[in-house]
C-alpha cells in the first residue's frame, strides 16, 4: 500500500468491509457476518521489513477486534501486541495481583425502558499491552486450567458492584456472571456461591448464573446438572447464553432449570431488515412464552433492531446500541443519565413563533 495515504486506505478497507458484510442466503435462512480489519501503512511499521509490517497489521487487527464488531484500525506506534506464550507466563501473577477486572454492560426492559440488570464481562488490564478482551486470554486460561480462578474473581467483582450500587441508592435487580464448565463441575460450587452471597449480604435472586447453550446441549455430567439446579433452588436466576448456537432441546432446558434465554447475536443482527430473520426469532419468543421463560437479545446495535425486537415480544435487550461495557466507576453516571431519560415526561404541544 505504498501509494496510499491513510484516508484512501481507510476508505478501501470500509468498502471491503461493506461488501463482505452483505447478507448471505443459505437454504431457508440468511446469514450475517461482521468483519474487523487491521492495516499498516508503509512507513508506520516499527522497521522496514515485510515481517515487521505483517506483525504491525496483526496488532492493528487485534485492536480492531478489541473495540467491537465491524471496526477498522490503522497501525500506530502506540499499539502493542502480547504473544500467547508471554500471556501464559504472566497469568498467575495477573490473577494474584487483581489485574483481571469486570466491566459491566447494561440490560434494558423493552416494556419500561428501565435497567433490568447488568452483565459482568472479564477484562485484563495488562501492564504493557493495556486493556485485553476475553478472546485474547480465555483460550490460554482454559489450556492452563485457570478458568475457575477467573470465575472466582468475576463473582467477587459482581457482588462488589451490587454493594456499590446499593450504597448509592440505585435499584439494579441483578448482575449476570458467566460460569465456565470447569466451575460448574466443582462439586462444592453451590456451597461456595452461597457463602459468597452471605458474606456480601446479597440476596441470591440478584445473581444471574449464565451458562452457554453448548454446555447444556452436550453435557452428560450429572455434577453440572446438580449444581445448576441447586443454584436455581437457592434463588439464583439461570440464563442460557448464546441460545440458538448449541442445539439444546426443550427437555434439556427444563432439566437445567433455565429461567431466561439469551438470544445469540447471529439471530439479532439486522433483524429489522430481514423478514426471514424476524420469523425465526419470533418463533423463539413464542416458544419461550409457552415455556414460561424470559428472553433477552444480545448484540443489539441499532434503534431499528431494538424496536423490532420489542414489537416481536423480546423482554430485554443488551448491546452496543444501548451501551458499551464500562468499568464499575463509570456505571453510576450512566445509570443516572439513563434513569433521567426514562423518567423525563414527553414533550407534547405546539411550538409557535
Amino acid at each position: 500500500m505504498r501509494q496510499f495515504g491513510l484516508e484512501p486506505a481507510l476508505e478501501l478497507a470500509e468498502r471491503l468491509q461493506s461488501t463482505v458484510e452483505e447478507p448471505i442466503s443459505i437454504s431457508t435462512t440468511t446469514a450475517y457476518i461482521s468483519v474487523s480489519i487491521g492495516l499498516c501503512l508503509d512507513g508506520q511499521a516499527p522497521n522496514n521489513s515485510g515481517k515487521s509490517m505483517f506483525d504491525a497489521t496483526i496488532t492493528a487487527l487485534k485492536d480492531a477486534s478489541r473495540h467491537g464488531p465491524s471496526k477498522v484500525r490503522a497501525y500506530s506506534r502506540g499499539m502493542r501486541g502480547t504473544a500467547p506464550h508471554r500471556i501464559a507466563d504472566e497469568l498467575e501473577k495477573a490473577l494474584e495481583s487483581g489485574q483481571f477486572v469486570s466491566w459491566f454492560q447494561p440490560q434494558i426492559s423493552t416494556d419500561t425502558g428501565q435497567i433490568s440488570g447488568f452483565e459482568a464481562l472479564a477484562r485484563w488490564v495488562h501492564p504493557r499491552a493495556g486493556l485485553m478482551l476475553p478472546a485474547e486470554f480465555l483460550p490460554v486460561l482454559a489450556s492452563t486450567g485457570r478458568l475457575e480462578q477467573l470465575g472466582d474473581a468475576m463473582l467477587r467483582n459482581a457482588l462488589k458492584a451490587i454493594q456499590t450500587w446499593d450504597k448509592i441508592g440505585f435499584d439494579i435487580p441483578h448482575v449476570g456472571v458467566n460460569f465456565s464448565p470447569e466451575e460448574l463441575r466443582n462439586p462444592r460450587l453451590a456451597e461456595k456461591i452461597e457463602w459468597e452471597l452471605d458474606r456480601c449480604n446479597v440476596a441470591p435472586k440478584r445473581l444471574t448464573v449464565e451458562i452457554l447453550e453448548t454446555v447444556v446441549a452436550t453435557s452428560p455430567d450429572d455434577t453440572i446438572t446438580r449444581n445448576i439446579n441447586a443454584l436455581a433452588e437457592m434463588g439464583c436466576m439461570i440464563d442460557l447464553d448464546d441460545f440458538g448456537t448449541g442445539h439444546a432441546s426443550i427437555s434439556s432446558v427444563r432439566r437445567f432449570a433455565v429461567h431466561r434465554l439469551k438470544i445469540d447475536r447471529s439471530f439479532v443482527m439486522k433483524v429489522d431488515r430481514d423478514v426471514e430473520q424476524q420469523r425465526m426469532i419470533s418463533a423463539i419468543f413464542s416458544m419461550a412464552e409457552r415455556l414460561g421463560l424470559e428472553t433477552l437479545a444480545e448484540g443489539v446495535e441499532s434503534a431499528g433492531e431494538h424496536t423490532i425486537l420489542a414489537q416481536l415480544g423480546c423482554g430485554h435487550v443488551q448491546g452496543y446500541g444501548i451501551a458499551r461495557p464500562m468499568p464499575l466507576d463509570e456505571t453510576a453516571d450512566w445509570i443516572a443519565t439513563h434513569q433521567a431519560k426514562v423518567h423525563a415526561p414527553p414533550v407534547i404541544g405546539r411550538i409557535s413563533g
